[in-house]
């Protein structure tokens, strides 16, 4: 949209309860839910993601080590490699007080591995003065991943499924759901390829062809999806 801009900038601050956490499991990271000020106290949810059982199991029995920094820390779901968590926090220890100093509209917080990834909408006009003005305050620190065109709402809100469909041909939909109905892609494979040519009265090449085409269509519209979702993965 003319005048807005989509920025990512990677932040730190000190006492932040999620970054700490975040520093000493790298193999977990948070997502902000919701954050509300709520009198003296912020009041945020996080939906915990984990790489394994073993990172959400250590990140849960440790989190009450870092009490010092919350003024409480309930977790209040849990599912396979993933946690609901709420916190009630002093204002001081968190960034939001500051979001209302700058001229910026935050749209998703994600944290990993020690550092705040914050997605924000700014208008062109105050992009300079939004990172001279974070560059002043005291004991934070930033950096500006990403700056890019805001897309329409027609973008923004389309159906990564639909779009994903409209990319792929009808021979290739139909073969890639025959081989994934008939277990082509099980381990170990329940159909091979030769016998799935032949459900078509293709070539096996040709059939080779279509389920790899359609692979490569997903797979690079997948990641580039991820990519935009969570910037922070590609930050090492």
């Amino acid at each position: 949209m003319e005048g807005l801009k989509k920025v990512v900038v990677k932040l730190w601050h000190p006492g932040c309860w999620s970054i700490e956490t975040t520093k000493d499991h790298p193999e977990v990271y948070l997502s902000v839910d919701g954050a509300f000020k709520i009198g003296n106290e912020i009041r945020a949810n996080f939906r915990l993601v984990a790489e394994n059982y073993d990172a959400i199991k250590g990140y849960l029995a440790d989190i009450r080590s870092f009490n010092h920094l919350a003024k409480d820390v309930l977790v209040i779901g849990k599912s396979d490699l993933e946690a609901y968590i709420h916190g009630r926090f002093p204002t001081e220890s968190t960034f939001y007080e500051n979001v209302f100093a700058l001229e910026f509209m935050p749209t998703k917080i994600m944290i990993q591995r020690g550092h705040e990834y914050w997605t924000m909408l700014i208008y062109d006009e105050k992009l300079k003065e939004t990172f001279d003005r974070l560059g002043e305050m005291e004991e934070i620190e930033f950096e500006v991943i990403s700056i890019s065109k805001l897309k329409t709402l027609e973008e923004d809100y389309r159906d990564i499924i639909d779009e994903i469909s409209s990319k792929l041909s009808a021979k290739q939909k139909k073969v890639l759901v025959e081989a994934y109905r008939s277990g082509y892609f099980d381990w170990p494979r329940k159909m091979n390829l030769n016998e799935l040519a032949d459900k078509f009265g293709i070539a096996k090449s040709t059939c080779l062809h279509h389920i790899r085409t359609a692979e490569q269509k997903i797979l690079k519209r997948f990641v580039e999806e991820i990519k935009e979702r969570e910037s922070f993965i590609t930050d090492r």
